[in-house]
């Protein structure tokens, strides 16, 4: 007979339970400030025991230590109260505004959208500053114009330039103004098909690599088919080979022109303000006219009475704890953006004294460090929120930089400053001899920053700088020199 023998016993563990608030105080900490905005106005409308408030009382300018823990110390009361049943509102007011309301908030939101539109450029207009530079003369630039006028959104050339230009002269001239085009910036444009542009893209980011070149050329179908064996086997290379460089290629753009296909208005709104006053970082949140909201004292009063029946009471509990779990929230990550971005701000110290180009190595685990928090609160604090500064208006992880290796190891080196390094170098260098992009690697190498020929180009592109050889005849336009 089979014995069944049964143990009982207790197994300790240990389990992370989301509550309803942690879990709103997450959501929360990822919205921007019109996406707050949003929030509050349908909670306005879902739960009844809110209501709104005009803003008032509190500067929320947050210059220094002192200010920032009145603000907290302010702010984290007011759960306190809540909790005791003397219902105070959590408001977003600044004093200087105080006892406007109503239509004059709907008027000084839409004057504040009107000051933050940023209206992106075209791939024509993007193109033609390029072709301005460029053409030789006013002929010539009329073909540019004609052509880049005449690609499609993928940024491709797909007419007959035959039947485009009716001059026989500038037919002959339009096979040298179409090379031209395919390289300036995003390179690969005014060319038939994807094979091609891939083509261009090949030949301009990596010249030397030959194997890349014959991929496209002759092996393309089956790249697209992903037949990595059958293109070893006709180009004699092992199939790792052929892997290697079809990374190479599928880090290309096949569709270059997408990036501006669209002309698109955005609206931002600066989440918070940035300024350097006499060396110290003065930051204040963009949220004045987010509506303050507190609970309604009828309800209140209305939980007093002792005849209250009890589902209509715990209804009213239930929205009352939501309603606290919300106003909890927003001064929470109102204190929470406040920290991390006053401390993303004292490592870019830099940036806000000298602009671009000046910004150091910085990681969201630097700043969840120095913090005491955890990674992914730092970068759900830096998901959708723009900082408007004296240099303009940057999205908050435009701050977050990489770092290069540098002689001796140390890596402090961040990719702004090795953008500006190569801008400066630029600059400064001889308009009949421009430098060479493998110029440019040996002069950072002898300043002690090591990168990559490749790099150099990628930044160059991203600078909007063209390469050497167009550098030379555009420093020849500008001298007169026609030849």
């Amino acid at each position: 007979m089979m014995e069944i023998s049964l143990r009982t016993g207790l197994k300790q563990s240990q389990k992370l339970v989301m509550t309803q608030s942690l879990k709103q105080a997450i959501e929360l900490l990822q919205l921007s400030t019109i996406e707050l905005y949003e929030r509050i106005s349908s909670e306005l409308v879902e739960n009844p025991v809110l209501e709104e408030e005009a803003p008032s009382t509190f500067n929320r300018a947050e210059g220094d230590s002192d200010i920032m823990s009145g603000v907290v110390r302010n702010l984290s009361g007011d759960e306190s109260v809540l909790a005791g049943g003397d219902e105070r509102r959590v408001d977003f007011g600044d004093a200087s505004d105080s006892g406007f309301s109503g239509d004059r908030d709907s008027d000084r939101k839409r004057d504040y959208l009107e000051h933050i539109i940023a209206d992106e450029e075209s791939l024509s207009e993007h193109l033609q500053w390029q072709a301005r530079l460029t053409a030789r003369d006013e002929r010539e630039l009329i073909i540019y114009q004609t052509i880049i006028t005449s690609l499609d959104e993928n940024g491709f050339f797909c007419v007959d330039p035959s039947v485009l230009l009716k001059d026989p002269d500038q037919v002959a001239l339009a096979d040298d103004i179409l090379a031209t085009i395919q390289h300036f910036d995003p390179v690969g444009c005014a060319v038939p098909d994807v094979r091609s542009s891939l083509r261009v893209q090949c030949g301009h980011f990596y010249p030397d690599d030959e194997v890349l070149q014959k991929i496209i050329s002759d092996c393309f179908e089956y790249f697209e088919k992903l037949d990595y064996r059958k293109i070893a086997r006709l180009l004699n290379l092992q199939v790792d080979q052929v892997l290697e460089k079809s990374k190479i290629i599928q880090s290309l753009d096949p569709y270059p022109g997408r990036r501006y296909s669209k002309r698109t208005i955005r609206y931002i709104i600066p989440d918070i303000d940035v300024k350097l006053v006499d060396g110290e970082i003065i930051l204040s949140l963009n949220d004045d006219w987010i509506p303050g909201i507190r609970i309604n004292s009828y309800y209140i009063s209305l939980l007093k009475k002792k005849n209250i029946e009890k589902k209509l009471r715990d209804y009213i509990q239930d929205k009352m704890q939501t309603a606290r779990y919300l106003i909890k929230n927003i001064a929470s990550r109102r204190n929470t953006i406040l920290r991390v971005v006053r401390s993303i701000m004292e490592h870019q110290r830099e940036f806000l004294h000298r602009g671009p180009g000046h910004l150091k190595p910085l990681t969201h685990g630097d700043v969840a460090r120095e913090l005491n928090m955890h990674e992914s609160t730092v970068s759900r604090v830096t998901s959708n929120k723009y900082v408007q500064t004296c240099w303009g208006v940057f999205n908050l992880k435009y701050f977050f930089v990489s770092r290069l290796k540098s002689e001796g190891g140390s890596g402090e080196t961040s990719s702004d400053e090795a953008m500006n390094l190569i801008r400066d170098v630029i600059d400064h260098e001889d308009a009949a001899n421009p430098c060479s992009d493998e110029d440019i690697v040996r002069i950072l190498g002898n300043a002690g920053v090591k990168v990559a020929r490749r790099t150099v180009a990628k930044y160059r592109s991203l600078l909007r700088i063209p390469p050497s050889n167009k550098r030379k005849k555009i420093n020849k336009i500008k001298s007169g020199d026609h030849s």
